[in-house]
């Protein structure tokens, strides 16, 4: 009797193992089945991270391309920037002297207005320009494109301020100045 109580007791330990084991057997497939799952997910991972690598490397190097290409342009906006300034202060100074040279005109015209001359000095801006022209207009005989009849030039004067600041005077034409 006590061999059929140990028998028992075995039986029923051997029954609770089985189903244990059955249902342990059922956790390690499912378990499988997530890690299957989980390699999936994580190849697929990998292969994103070496996707996003290879961007980040394309983005490096379009980036150090653009840098480059940024401080050329800068390089050449302050060469230019210097070129613009360099002109400008020439500029200021050719205006000043030009308007330094319209007030003394202006004070001869009215110092000759005064004393009755209306004839300009030969030392005048505009008999200067007038011989200029003339001299650099003449051309030799020998030259082949040597104009057969020579073109009106005019030149402005700011002789009478009555009809307007400006009158035009033609080189080649003689025209009453007074």
């Amino acid at each position: 009797m006590i061999s059929y109580l140990v028998d028992a007791v075995l039986l029923i330990a051997l029954a609770v193992t089985s189903f244990k084991m059955v249902t342990m057997y059922r956790e390690l497939r499912r378990l499988g089945s997530y890690h299957e799952d989980y390699q999936r997910i994580f190849d697929q991972t990998a292969l994103a991270l070496d996707g996003i690598e290879v961007s980040v490397k394309e983005l490096n190097v379009r980036g150090a391309q653009v840098l480059n290409a940024l401080g050329a342009r800068m390089d050449d906006a302050r060469e230019l920037i210097a070129e613009i300034d360099a002109l400008t202060r020439e500029a200021k100074r050719q205006q000043a002297v030009l308007k330094s040279e319209l007030k003394q005109l202006s004070t001869e015209m009215a110092m000759r207005a005064k004393a009755g001359h209306m004839d300009p000095p030969a030392s005048d801006m505009v008999s200067t320009v007038v011989e200029t022209v003339l001299r650099n207009s003449a051309t030799p005989a020998s030259e082949p494109h040597a104009a057969a009849a020579p073109t009106e030039m005019k030149v402005h004067r700011l002789d009478d301020l009555a009809t307007g600041p400006f009158r035009s005077v033609s080189i080649h034409r003689k025209d009453d100045l007074t």
